[in-house]
């Protein structure tokens, strides 16, 4: 059975997880640019793979995310299969 996605919309979960992503980059670059900090590329990019999921986990999923997953499930049930 192929994979099909619910919704093309990305669920809240992954637009939380991936802002967070391009917001802690940026947020590296503009210390390292702005404040002359020395960060290493292998610290920014540890903080961003590790921050990035977290804040995917944390963030609840929104109600909109739930039905149409209870409808993919509906249907599925209803198909039989």
């Amino acid at each position: 059975m192929a994979f099909r996605m619910a919704s093309l919309i990305p669920a809240r979960k992954v637009w939380a997880g991936g802002l967070s992503g391009v917001a802690v980059a940026l947020l590296g670059v503009a210390l390292r640019q702005g404040l002359g900090w020395d960060i290493p590329d292998d610290a920014l990019s540890i903080i961003v793979s590790l921050v990035t999921p977290s804040v995917a986990y944390l963030v609840p999923p929104a109600a909109r995310d739930l039905i149409v997953r209870a409808d993919a499930v509906a249907r599925e049930i209803g198909e039989g299969g």
